[in-house]
C-alpha cells in the first residue's frame, strides 16, 4: 500500500467528531512515530534508512512541515527510550484506527524492518507482537509482511 493510501486509511479511520479531530490526529501522530520507533529501535541499532522511511511515512500520513516532522520523530525516540510499555499507545490505537487503519500502520512497521535491507528477528518479534495487540489476526500481519516485501522485491 502506498503511503498515499496509508494517509487516507488512518484519515478515515478518525473519529469523526470535527471537535476532536485535530487532537486526535496530534496524538495519533505521536503514537504512530513511537511504535515506529520502537520498530526501529527493537534490533539495538536505528539505521538512518529506517529513520528516512519513518519520517516518509509520517510526512505522507501528515500536513507537518518537514521540521516538525524531524521534531516529532526525536520526541518519539525519546519517549521510546522512556517507555516502559507500549499498550498504552497501543491502546489508543485500538481506540481510534479501524482494521484497515491497523493493517496499514503494520505495513508501513515493516517498511521500517525492511528499509536497513533485513528484516532482523527482534524486529520480527515485535511487529507480530504489535499486531496481535492491535487484534489483527496473524493472517493480516503476514499478508502486510509480503505486500510490503513485494514492493521492495525483497
Amino acid at each position: 500500500m502506498s503511503l498515499e493510501r496509508w494517509m487516507e486509511k488512518l484519515g478515515r479511520s478518525l473519529s469523526p467528531d470535527a471537535s476532536t479531530a485535530p487532537a486526535a490526529r496530534d496524538d495519533l501522530e505521536r503514537v504512530t512515530a513511537v511504535l515506529l520507533v520502537e520498530i526501529a529501535r527493537s534490533d539495538h541499532e536505528i539505521d538512518a534508512a529506517e529513520l528516512d522511511t519513518i519520517r516518509a511515512a509520517l510526512a505522507a500520513a501528515s500536513t507537518l512541515a518537514p521540521g516538525e516532522i524531524d521534531a516529532l520523530v526525536e520526541e518519539a525516540r525519546a519517549e521510546a527510550d522512556a517507555t516502559l510499555s507500549l499498550h498504552a499507545h497501543v491502546g489508543r490505537l485500538n481506540e481510534t484506527l479501524d482494521k484497515g487503519g491497523k493493517i496499514a500502520l503494520v505495513e508501513q512497521m515493516w517498511r521500517v524492518a525492511l528499509a536497513d535491507g533485513d528484516i532482523d528477528g527482534y524486529e520480527d518479534y515485535t511487529i507480530r507482537k504489535l499486531s496481535d495487540l492491535l487484534y489483527l489476526k496473524h493472517r493480516d500481519f503476514m499478508q502486510a509482511k509480503l505486500r510490503v516485501i513485494g514492493e521492495t522485491g525483497g
